[in-house]
């Protein structure tokens, strides 16, 4: 059965992620990133907005059947096995495309490198010496653990994007986006504050006590008071506490700084949508079109898996092999995204219309042919007919239809 794409976009939850390094918790974030246990929301939506941009274009591609073709013939070989299964131990094909999405996008570059069992792993360092011949690749790591040897550009498969590094100018945006949020948020916590004046007379200066009564007062018992919904403030002789402003007071600046807030936790959505060149809709899963949905699959889906096809070919099969017909090619038919009760009408146009077979039909619904003659049979029903045959017995000779002779008629009635 294909996979229904687009109403996987249109209602996944945001929060949540099935696949491998895409889901944002605290534990994906550094020390230093964490502080006093709490991440700045700009950060947080950073990451998530990020994470899901990833999962979004790593759907559509672990979505692809990795056909291997053979002397023009579709076969079944262990690199079928490999890209349709299981590329390593450790890895389903999902986890493993979603780990070669993510790291091609953090880093504009990925390294799939081949071990010594035939296992396939997203490198997650490498040295690359640059020569004419041919790049040499050493110090490779993956899943923290070092793979030995020295590799030629031959043995490996290596993807780049051109442009920013993605990842970088987010973190850029996030961070000036932050600058702004605080600010919200410190106008926001103001908002909600208690002030007031606190009139300390001289006797109370005076008192030789009067540092730690007066830290007491600050430090403990205002702190109480302005922390519950209701308290009382207990004064010391010679201390006065008049209120200024108080919780509650300021509706209006406390909706415009939460509206300021929502609407800049919003831009960076749109900024992460526009650097990924993907509709909004797509990456919040929010009111996407079928339109949104064809611009992310012809602009970002299928550019990246032929950019993959054709490394895969380059390297791993080669012109010879190729050009007699032995290579690897993805069939995006399975990447479904309309029900087949949708398109029943137009089915039974385009096969009655003769214009497509049962099988032409099957394969572009993403389901397997039927090995039967009749499937591979054009069809059309006896509701068409030549042009020739409609027009029998109209005359020609007029240009519209004959009208009868009602006078004829009447004079006929009297004889």
């Amino acid at each position: 059965m294909a996979f229904n794409l687009f109403r996987w976009i249109a209602s996944k939850n945001e929060n949540e992620s099935e696949e491998t390094g895409t889901k944002v918790s605290l534990s994906d974030f550094k020390d230093e990133e964490i502080g006093s246990a709490l991440v700045s929301v700009e950060l947080f939506m950073q990451k998530l907005a990020f994470g899901t941009a990833i999962r979004k274009i790593a759907a559509a591609v672990s979505a692809v059947e990795w056909e291997t073709i053979r002397k023009g013939k579709k076969v079944q070989t262990l690199e079928y096995w490999s890209w349709n299964y299981s590329p390593n131990p450790n890895q389903t094909r999902e986890e493993f495309f979603t780990d070669l999405i993510n790291t091609l996008y953090s880093k504009q570059e990925a390294l799939v490198v081949q071990t010594r069992q035939g296992y396939r792993y997203v490198a997650d360092g490498f040295t690359k010496t640059e020569y004419l011949t041919g790049d040499i690749y050493t110090d490779i790591t993956a899943h923290n653990d070092s793979i030995p040897g020295v590799f030629r550009a031959d043995d490996v498969l290596h993807f780049s994007i051109e442009g920013e590094k993605i990842k970088a100018l987010l973190m850029i945006i996030s961070a000036n986006e932050g600058k702004l949020i605080k600010s919200a948020q410190l106008n926001y916590l103001k908002s909600q504050g208690t002030r007031g004046i606190l009139d300390i007379d001289d006797f109370a200066e005076a008192q030789p006590d009067f540092e730690e009564t007066y830290e007491e007062l600050v430090q403990e018992k205002f702190k109480n008071y302005v922390s519950n919904a209701n308290a009382v403030l207990p004064m010391y002789k010679g201390y006065n506490f008049r209120e200024t402003e108080t919780k509650g007071g300021s509706t209006k600046s406390e909706l415009a700084g939460s509206r300021d807030i929502r609407n800049m936790l919003d831009d960076i959505v749109d900024f992460t949508a526009q650097a990924f060149g993907m509709p909004v809709s797509i990456l919040t899963g929010k009111n996407i079109t079928t339109a949104d949905f064809q611009t992310f699959m012809t602009q970002i889906a299928q550019p990246l898996i032929v950019k993959i096809a054709n490394e895969i070919n380059r390297k791993l099969y080669g012109q010879k092999l190729v050009k007699s017909g032995t290579y690897i090619t993805p069939n995006m038919a399975g990447i479904k995204y309309i029900d087949v009760f949708d398109v029943a009408t137009s089915v039974d146009k385009l096969i009655s219309s003769g214009a497509f077979c049962v099988n032409d039909i099957r394969v572009r619904l993403g389901m397997d042919i039927i090995d039967e003659p009749w499937a591979w049979q054009h069809w059309m029903t006896k509701n068409y007919a030549p042009t020739e045959e409609l027009l029998e017995g109209v005359d020609d000779t007029n240009d519209a239809p004959v009208q009868p002779d009602t006078n004829k008629e009447e004079e006929d009635e009297n004889e």
